[in-house]
């Protein structure tokens, strides 16, 4: 770890109203069933993960996630880039730089869509941040610059002072030195004005860095440790965590004692926390030092700690595409380093005991083949995870193939549309104006109807490729449908459409994920096939040990030929209207999704007019 590197990354998290409070979280979860407004009830599940992520990141990444999906549906690009900009910062603590990288460049070019010039220039320091911690020097300094210019004629400039902290913090050799008082100035005052702890924590590190600079070395500990202590006192723990690992580090080569309690005070937050990003850094610093020192226990205990941890980050970021070889190779490589330590210790014994006493060598063979047999395990482990590794290429394999028939299939259509419509566009001198807004609306009409399809098609992915492993809890069906029905009660007013949950207090072990996404395609799918100012009905009931649940609406019906095939992946399917072309791919997705739920889905047609879409899951948990 390159010297002071996260001496202070948290100022990339920092939100312009300041830190959280815990009153506000428990105001908002309160708050938060009562809320009508749609938009509204983004910005609150918004509001409740930026302020959680410093004490539950878990939870951060919840809230954010039921943000970005409803905000998606609602075409609210405010909501949709603050969720974007939390779940990059989840991915940081996390540790997965590269998938922080990938949100926050959405978070940019979410804000940038709607002139918020504020984030606009967090977004960008975010990315510049993450290049710093990537090692890219000069990307960084380059998005760096461009915040630092765009946020200069900010009316509300709060965000300017993490600018300036970040830059001093980061690259001080690129700063004038008759500038840097400046900026540091400059960031005292608007953390003052703003009244944000954050910042004027992070002007007492800049201070001791500068002290540092100085040969004020006492200084600059003094100060440090007054801010460790006032962070922690205030909750602070993210940042706290850089300041105490800077203080590790400044005792690394003079105290190691101090070192090693300073890094295992910071480690045992950071595991609180779930901050994995700091659990590896302070985890391998201890790690290195006990094996300079030949203490193996230590050495075995902080060895283990690691490897748990890549473990939980591989299940985590599952959905990036990392690499399970590798991380089974970089485990192997990681033991290796523990074995071959042990060994020169062992080697080491043997030499001195065989000049003094014979009769100890029995034990060092005996403790020679132990560690051979420990070795010959660790491969054999490793042979068995290529194994798997071959095996689970093999159902990527079919994955691919079915994802490719559905790719091909449902988006030729409303594509070839397009094109039609383009083509005649070309000649627009010759058509009436309400002529051409009906193309327009045709083409408006084809566009959503592939953008849902891709929708679908993506929700699916993610389940396939994240390595899904079913773990049912116990949850509310009243509730669970009630929250599917409210990101439709607009388009339910416009068409002039009744929604009626018939579910009593019913009690289902699910996924809620997968189930959610059931629950929205069967009403939504409902909504496109009823005519206006009819009825939708979501009814449930409990029999033999299984609970059934239906969505029924008073539409046409389906086909006796389509409805045979309705949920079947591989049937060539005929659709009548781009209605049925949406649908068609959510329903397919809904299928795998019940099924991976040891579930069963159908379809019928109602004895009078309408069709009913059910499905039918264990009532217990398995």
């Amino acid at each position: 770890m390159k010297k002071y590197l996260t001496f202070f990354i948290l100022l990339l998290f920092a939100v312009t109203s300041g830190y959280s409070q815990v009153n506000d979280i428990n105001k908002i979860k309160k708050d938060l069933p009562h809320i009508t407004d749609s938009i509204k009830y983004v910005d609150a599940l918004n509001r409740l993960g930026i302020l959680l992520y410093e004490s539950h990141v878990d939870s951060a990444f919840y809230y954010a996630k039921r943000a970005r999906t409803i905000a998606e549906g609602l075409k609210y690009e405010q909501g949709d880039a603050d969720a974007l900009n939390t779940i990059g910062i989840v991915y940081t603590l996390k540790g997965n730089l590269q998938l922080s990288l990938h949100f926050y460049n959405d978070a940019y070019n979410h804000y940038l869509a709607i002139h918020d010039t504020s984030n606009v220039v967090q977004a960008l320091m975010n990315i510049g941040v993450v290049f710093n911690e990537t090692r890219e020097d000069n990307k960084a300094i380059e998005i760096l610059n461009k915040a630092r210019n765009l946020g200069k004629n900010l009316k509300k400039d709060s965000i300017m002072s993490l600018v300036y902290c970040n830059y001093l913090l980061m690259y001080p050799d690129k700063i004038p030195k008759d500038s840097i008082n400046i900026y540091l100035n400059k960031a005292r005052e608007i953390g003052t004005r703003y009244k944000d702890n954050r910042v004027l924590l992070a002007t007492d590190q800049i201070q001791a860095q500068l002290y540092l600079k100085n040969n004020e070395r006492d200084k600059a500990i003094s100060l440090l440790q007054k801010a460790a202590d006032k962070g922690i006192a205030m909750d602070l723990n993210y940042l706290s965590l850089g300041i105490i690992m800077s203080l590790g580090d400044l005792y690394h080569d003079t105290d190691t004692n101090k070192a090693i309690d300073y890094y295992k005070q910071g480690l045992a937050i950071a595991e609180v926390r779930r901050y994995h990003l700091y659990q590896k850094l302070f985890g391998k610093q201890l790690y290195e030092i006990y094996i300079a020192q030949n203490k193996l226990p230590e050495v075995q205990n902080y060895s283990e700690k690691l490897l748990k941890l890549y473990d939980d980050e591989e299940q985590f970021t599952n959905t990036s595409g990392f690499d399970y070889i590798d991380y089974a190779l970089k485990d192997q490589q990681l033991e290796a380093i523990t074995i071959r330590s042990h060994n020169r210790q062992t080697l080491a014994i043997v030499l001195g005991v065989l000049l003094v006493l014979a009769a100890v060598t029995a034990l060092i063979i005996y403790r020679l083949y132990r560690l051979n047999q420990k070795h010959a395990g660790t491969l054999e482990a490793l042979n068995k995870s290529v194994l798997q590794r071959n095996k689970k290429l093999e159902i990527d394999h079919e994955f691919n193939n079915r994802l490719v028939s559905i790719l091909a299939h449902d988006f030729r259509q409303p594509i070839g549309t397009l094109k039609t419509l383009a083509t005649v566009l070309k000649d627009a001198d010759s058509f009436t104006r309400d002529e051409l807004m009906e193309l327009v609306d045709t083409m408006e009409h084809s566009s959503n109807i592939s953008l849902e399809i891709f929708e679908n098609i993506l929700q699916w992915i993610k389940q396939q490729l994240s390595g899904f492993s079913y773990q049912p809890v116990a949850l509310s069906l009243k509730e669970l449908i009630d929250e599917a029905l409210q990101p439709f009660n607009l388009i339910g007013e416009e068409y002039q459409l009744k929604f009626i949950n018939n579910v009593d207090n019913i009690t289902i072990y699910a996924d809620r994920e997968l189930v959610q996404f059931i629950h929205r395609n069967f009403i939504h799918n409902a909504i496109k096939f009823s005519p206006k100012g009819s009825t939708i009905t979501i009814s449930a009931s409990i029999h033999r040990g299984k609970t059934t649940v239906c969505v029924m609406d008073e539409g046409k019906g389906i086909s006796p030929e389509k409805l045979k095939s309705i949920f079947n992946f591989k049937v060539d399917m005929r659709y009548s209207s781009e209605k049925e072309k949406g649908a068609g791919v959510a329903l397919m997705i809904c299928k795998d999704f019940i099924e991976k739920m040891n579930g069963h889905i159908w379809a019928e047609n109602a004895n009078e007019k309408g069709a009913t879409f059910c499905y039918v899951l264990p009532n217990k948990q398995p």
